[in-house]
């Protein structure tokens, strides 16, 4: 029987799943492997299983900007970047942006997790996590000619997961480009000091993917967590319905926390009630998370009052903490013949060519998206000359007397935290990539350039802080998303570093040998070579976003910016819980895919082991009940 609106709805669940994306198809997934528990999710978007776009690594560039994939938000003008709007590609269908990402896997830094058990989050530090990021992962050695060519000899496999959902792989094919990129690095003394999964190791080096290794398909949230688990008689997920909000229980007098009981949704206009017996789980995202819990009531009084909603509990830190990476590029042209990316993705001939490759055995550059990353310290990418930088400008912009009274509660512990990272020589403050499609601008088929290479880097740790907040009482109707880049003065002198960095390293070979020039003739985006001045209007004019929001519905103590607690429980509620990037409390280096795995597998653990302590003090309470004690005898 096909699941349907009212028959998802008749049907009464242990726990409701907001969100069928990254991590609520991975917290479903498990939550059922106890046959006696009942699990519904609720995703606004459309299957895609089996989808060849999604499945074909290089057909990303066919689903972002694509209203069938990608939720297409936008942000608000930015004022610090002359009133641009900056679009924010967030995955449309099961799997979320798992779905739609470039299939990077990079790993958070040990400082990074440990920063958020600094903020006040007992139970999170880089060792409890640890075992989550082996739990999601299943490492698969490369063949000897494939590590040959990726130079994973920095891999040290005893650090990765086997057996995990989610397969990481090298991808099989490389162009001259990306195979120059380790030792490019490598002859600058920034190449890979060991493998990024310890926590510790920078440098540049040919990074994993999130893709089988048997035929080269992408390894998501939709088809290893949720495809394997579809046929359970204890999940049900129903797609192309939008939640509208929680459902709570009236009130009673004394109470003083909210009981949810289910979820309102929409399907094809009619609006249906499913109920929860134990606990709704948001897991809507960075940009839908806050936008639920405001329109259920729960926010700062302020936005909700505007919007003639009622106020259930008044948390003014919803919706706000917003960080994301911005990210610079910087293009070159290369030298005739040489092959890039972009040729099999504008160029007809090229594409075609790839696509019967690819059709036949499963190999050859539809393979291959982002296989290059370098997280830096701030102090490797600055000239010999420049290393007291870091520190002289850390003095200047953030001095502990810059913290006033309207400074957002929490932000001083955030900012002294990320102050000792920025300054701190084993810590990454940008992470280089390769992107495929990512020309400064893109190649116009039309004119057949294809000339253009563009490398991009972005601020690990960032400083300025933006929001998330509801348009209206509309359900239908996206946030307004802004998030305020280049606010703080510091990110835009990094991004500055950064893009001369990058100018460097185009000049070193090998790299160089395959640009022309050796590295000096640029794209139309940048006709002369950048110096200390003429780099900050350059990164103004060009800075975009890394698409890694995290921090809207921020993992903190409810008097510095909390909206969860350690737990993932919303304050003020009694079985709401949050798990999704927006938990994050403070950036991480590196892109978001594995670090929302992680928490995903966390946050499944938690929620199984506060049911259990609840299912045990409800026997004894019962038990005592019985024997006539009452509950004053508890304990």
């Amino acid at each position: 029987m096909a699941l349907t609106a009212p028959l998802f709805a008749s049907m009464s669940f242990d726990y409701l799943i907001a969100g069928g994306g990254t991590a609520g198809l991975a917290v479903a997934a498990r939550l059922v492997e106890n046959p006696l528990v009942n699990v519904g999710v609720i995703e606004a978007g459309i299957s895609h299983i089996d989808d060849p776009r999604i499945l074909t690594p290089l057909d990303i560039v066919q689903l972002l900007g694509q209203p069938e994939y990608d939720w297409l938000y936008n942000s608000t003008p930015q004022a610090n970047l002359s009133g641009r709007f900056v679009p924010q590609s967030r995955g449309k269908g099961l799997g979320g942006s798992s779905a739609i990402n470039a299939q990077l896997l990079t790993f958070a830094s040990r400082n990074d997790i440990d920063d958020w058990g600094n903020l006040g989050n007992d139970g999170w530090s880089y060792d409890d996590l640890a075992p989550y990021y082996r739990k999601f992962e299943d490492y698969q050695s490369p063949p000897p000619d494939v590590a040959e060519e990726a130079s994973a000899e920095y891999i040290n496999a005893s650090a990765h997961g086997y057996g995990g959902p989610i397969r990481s792989s090298f991808a099989p094919f490389y162009t001259d480009l990306q195979k120059a990129w380790t030792p490019t690095y490598e002859n600058l003394g920034i190449g890979a000091d060991g493998d990024m999964r310890d926590g510790v190791a920078l440098g540049g080096y040919t990074n994993l993917m999130s893709q089988n290794q048997e035929d080269h398909t992408r390894s998501y949230a939709g088809n290893r967590y949720y495809q394997p688990n579809a046929g359970r008689l204890n999940l049900k997920v129903l797609t192309e319905a939008r939640v509208n909000n929680i459902i709570f229980d009236e009130k009673k007098e004394g109470d003083d926390l909210l009981t949810a009981t289910g979820l309102n949704f929409t399907v094809n206009g009619t609006h249906y009630v499913v109920n929860a017996k134990k606990e709704v789980i948001i897991a809507a995202g960075t940009v839908e998370s806050p936008k639920l819990l405001e329109l259920s009531g729960i926010g700062n009084a302020e936005i909700l009052n505007k919007h003639s909603i009622r106020v259930l509990l008044d948390n003014k830190a919803v919706g706000e903490n917003l960080q994301d990476h911005p990210v610079i590029g910087y293009t070159n042209q290369v030298n005739d013949g040489v092959i890039t990316q972009d040729q099999y993705i504008f160029n007809r001939t090229y594409q075609d060519e790839a696509r019967l490759l690819y059709q036949t055995n499963r190999t050859g550059p539809l393979t291959s998206v982002i296989t290059q990353y370098a997280p830096l310290s701030w102090s490797q990418i600055l000239p010999p000359d420049q290393q007291t930088r870091p520190q002289d400008l850390v003095n200047q912009y953030l001095p502990a007397e810059s913290y006033s009274h309207d400074s957002p509660p929490g932000l001083r512990e955030q900012f002294d935290l990320v102050k000792k990272r920025l300054v701190d020589p084993r810590e990454a403050m940008a992470c280089d990539g390769m992107l495929a499609g990512a020309g400064l601008p893109t190649p116009n088929p039309s004119t057949g350039r294809f000339d253009l290479v563009s490398r991009t880097s972005f601020l690990a740790h960032p400083l300025s802080r933006g929001t998330v907040h509801i348009r209206s009482a509309d359900p239908s109707q996206a946030p307004e998303f802004d998030p305020r880049y280049l606010s703080h003065p510091l990110d835009i002198i990094m991004l500055g570093d950064v893009a001369l960095h990058m100018q460097r390293v185009g000049k070193a070979a090998p790299l160089s040998d395959l640009f022309k020039g050796n590295g000096t003739v640029h794209g139309p985006a940048l006709p002369n070579e950048l110096n200390s001045t003429s780099v900050l209007d350059y990164v103004r004019q060009l800075v975009n976003t890394g698409w890694h929001p995290i921090g809207t519905c921020a993992m903190l103590p409810r008097d510095k910016g909390g909206v969860v607690s350690p737990r993932l429980k919303v304050y003020g509620t009694v079985n709401v819980r949050i798990i999704d990037a927006s938990i994050a409390p403070l950036h991480v280096r590196g892109n978001t895919q594995s670090l929302v795995y992680a928490i995903a597998e966390y946050g499944a653990d938690i929620v199984k082991a506060d049911q259990a302590g609840k299912y045990k003090r409800d026997r004894i309470r019962k038990s005592r009940d019985k024997e006539g004690c009452g509950v004053r005898c508890i304990g």
